[in-house]
């Protein structure tokens, strides 16, 4: 069902807005149009709030399963992404 699917798409999110604030603000990239300070501070801080929500959202969805496996699990998995995004 498609509400099952929400939290997926919750967390591709910041694997798609990370590389695009990443690349666009290198220079050996982008050259002249690369971005400036403000704007990676800005971008930066929009992507932190962005995978803030959707970390509530996807919290929100398992603890409303109410299963104890399901929040191990989801615990685990969580650390893992959460590596991964620290990561890129």
């Amino acid at each position: 069902s498609q509400p099952s699917l929400f939290p997926v798409f919750l967390t591709q999110l910041p694997f798609a807005l990370i590389p695009v604030l990443t690349f666009t603000s290198l220079p050996s990239i982008m050259h002249d149009f690369a971005n400036g300070l403000f704007w990676k501070v800005a971008g930066g801080l929009l992507i932190l709030l962005i995978c803030s929500i959707n970390m509530y959202f996807v919290v929100a969805y398992v603890l409303s399963l109410h299963n104890l496996g399901l929040y191990i699990g989801a615990a685990v998995l969580s650390v893992i992404y959460l590596s991964f995004v620290a990561y890129l």
